[in-house]
């Protein structure tokens, strides 16, 4: 396989929205308490939804700074591009974008909508804590990237422009394997009591909209969602 890719600076990422990030989850564990009791008839109080929506936030806010710092640091070893033909006759589709960034954040809600007990909450953390951990030692050993061609286009919609957002601050290296497709993979198979086999529809949109976006190649992303699926076999 040829590599043709280069690799750009990285940018730094500087932590905004404090005031959000400390009011958050006050405002969303108010939310997750009243669906869980709603929908799943959870007996959690919500003083432990506040816990655990405390916790991932914490979480998410700190995996990001990791993950960005892996990008700092990863010109330890031979960065390589995994680009194979296939990905040629996948389309650039902008639109995805959406899918890309934020159904993420629909899964983890489902997951404290869904948990019945604070231990199993603080199960399934770990289990990610643990994911994040081998992602980035893969990021470090195996550095990745995209082609760096597949971030020249002209940012004349809105969704080409929120892709330019997301590209601004994450770049094209840390592709292998794919961190959407292994958290996306986890998380939904951690859902499976309440989505009874439908979590691989997750997985699915958000697998496919790494390649639309083209945040990822193949070779990345099906790596990712067999890494998402043994560290949830491990952990349960």
């Amino acid at each position: 396989m040829t590599n043709n890719c280069n690799q750009t600076d990285d940018m730094d990422f500087q932590p905004k929205w404090m005031l959000g990030l400390i009011i958050s989850p006050f405002i969303l564990s108010l939310i997750y308490f009243y669906l869980g009791s709603t929908l799943t008839h959870s007996k959690m109080p919500y003083f432990q939804y506040l816990e655990l929506t405390s916790l991932i936030t914490a979480i998410v806010a700190g995996g990001y700074q990791l993950y960005f710092w892996t990008q700092r640091n990863s010109g330890f070893f031979k960065t390589r591009c995994l680009k194979i033909f296939i990905d040629d006759y996948i389309p650039f589709w902008p639109k995805w974008i959406w899918i890309y960034s934020f159904l993420y954040y629909v899964l983890i809600g489902g997951i404290l909508i869904s948990i019945d007990t604070l231990d199993k909450g603080i199960l399934i953390i770990f289990g990610g804590l643990s994911l994040l951990v081998v992602q980035c030692i893969c990021f470090i050993i195996f550095p990745a990237i995209n082609p760096p061609e597949w971030r020249e286009f002209e940012p004349n919609t809105i969704s080409k422009r929120y892709l330019k957002f997301v590209q601004s601050y994450d770049s094209e290296n840390n592709c292998f394997p794919s961190m959407h497709c292994s958290l996306a993979t986890y998380i939904s198979l951690t859902l499976h009591p309440l989505l009874g086999g439908y979590e691989w529809v997750f997985v699915f949109l958000i697998a496919i909209s790494c390649l639309f976006t083209k945040q990822h190649q193949i070779v990345d992303v099906v790596p990712g969602i067999l890494l998402g699926w043994s560290v949830y076999f491990i952990m349960f």
